[in-house]
């Protein structure tokens, strides 16, 4: 008689259970290297753990092995819902960009989207992600979002993703939802009402984070038609009863787009966050710059060099492994970047800005490529988006090489991006869950 026989229907059944909870125990860890749980140990000796030590368990494995460990058993889904979870996944994968020199992860994650055409003449766009480990061919899957013709990333943070509507000929770049791809939550945020006959003719937006409160913010700088000044709003995720758009009063500074720029400003309107603190570059390359914490402008320093942008001379702002750097393009053969430090300090991340005469710009990177960095390694290698050919490239300073990491094609420009279970809900903010939509590699 078969040893089954002797016991009762429901024991047998969950012994069976539990053996295919063991076995997806150890595909999950087992799979990606992780050490594996014999097949001996019961799975209820595995939740009599502490829920605080299967928690930092969890937060040591690859973001696909955490969404696998999802479905093992409703005890651990919800202690991957957790917050606690996400703060030390984020801790453990380098989210905090120190100095450039010693330690940043060795994975940069870059998501960005791709446009492709459909059957229909317009153009849609889709989220993609990637990371790079040093290696070429970097592979991409397609993140949870829906295609859509006309939104732009912003700026993601702890891998919420903020986006804007809006093109660079209207040159009205408004803040419309943030989500998370992974968690799948999403909420939408109020549009700007205008009262009377006025008219918005320009707004730029930023999406910054404070680590030392937890806080997110979303910033966003509206000019009325015929107004001299800007008005700011800010937007704090969990902000409890101080929840939605706050205005904070006017902008002493121009952000609008030039006559002299015509319909195509070629300005990001979407600030670069560093030193907690949220920068655009105006006019005459002057750096305005936003104090997330204090809420309050002032003005940065230009390098020495800067003349007016025209089409031999190009300027941009960008974060570069956490610290921020001034980029000059010399037509479309030469590029230089220049990295805001402290005198006589090599560091130039968590600067203090307003310490104005302590701070200066030292030239990094001068290369003849038609290029624009958007992201640098623990190595010292500077990813670099070709315009022209859409190609993702690196640069390895330190053996003057250059090679390719992924094949052309209808790439826009890559946002620096880390996946993370980072939660809106658990933030404080009502939230929707979107569909699930189809991960596959990019074409």
């Amino acid at each position: 008689m078969a040893p089954e026989a002797f016991k009762g229907a429901g024991e047998y059944e969950k012994e069976k259970k539990i053996s295919r909870k063991m076995k997806n125990i150890q595909h999950v860890l087992g799979s990606k290297g992780k050490c594996r749980i014999p097949a001996k140990i019961d799975m209820s000796m595995v939740n009599r753990l502490p829920s605080e030590i299967i928690i930092d368990i969890i937060s040591r494995l690859p973001t696909d092995s955490i969404l696998e460990c999802r479905q093992v058993c409703k005890t651990w889904r919800n202690l991957i819902r957790h917050p606690s979870l996400a703060h030390m996944h984020l801790r453990r994968n380098g989210n905090i960009y120190p100095c450039h020199s010693s330690a940043i992860g060795a994975k940069v994650g870059f998501g960005f989207l791709n446009e492709f055409r459909i059957l229909t003449p317009k153009i849609k766009y889709m989220l993609y992600y990637g990371e790079y480990d040093g290696q070429p061919n970097t592979k991409l899957r397609r993140l949870n979002q829906p295609s859509h013709d006309c939104l732009s990333i912003a700026g993601s943070r702890n891998g919420l993703v903020c986006f804007s509507d809006g093109d660079c000929i209207s040159y009205i770049y408004e803040p419309i939802y943030i989500s998370n791809p992974i968690t799948r939550e999403f909420m939408n945020f109020p549009r700007l009402q205008v009262s009377g006959e006025n008219k918005v003719d320009t707004m730029v937006c930023g999406f910054g984070y404070l680590p030392f409160i937890d806080k997110y913010k979303i910033i966003k700088i509206y000019y009325i038609q015929n107004q001299p000044m800007g008005r700011v709003q800010v937007y704090t995720l969990g902000g409890g009863r101080c929840s939605g758009w706050r205005d904070i009063g006017e902008i002493p500074y121009s952000l609008r787009r030039t006559i002299e720029e015509g319909f195509r400003c070629l300005r990001c309107p979407f600030g670069e966050f560093a030193n907690g603190a949220l920068h655009w570059l105006v006019k005459e390359q002057k750096i305005v710059s936003f104090n997330l914490a204090e809420e309050n402008f002032y003005l940065l320093p230009s390098p020495p060099f800067v003349s007016a942008s025209n089409v031999k001379n190009k300027f941009d702002l960008k974060v570069l492994g956490g610290c921020l750097c001034f980029i000059h393009k010399k037509g479309d053969a030469f590029l230089e970047i220049w990295f805001l430090k402290k005198k006589g300090e090599s560091c130039s991340y968590d600067l203090n800005e307003q310490e104005f005469d302590l701070l200066t710009w030292v030239m990094e990177l001068s290369l003849p490529v038609d290029a624009w960095p958007f992201a640098l390694t623990k190595s010292g290698e500077f990813l670099m988006w070709y315009c022209k050919s859409s190609a993702i490239c690196s640069y390895d300073p330190k053996t003057a090489t250059m090679k390719k990491l992924m094949l052309d094609g209808d790439f826009c420009y890559p946002v620096p991006h880390m996946n993370s279970f980072v939660s809106l809900k658990a933030l404080g903010e009502k939230c929707r869950c979107r569909k699930r939509y189809a991960v596959n590699p990019a074409p």
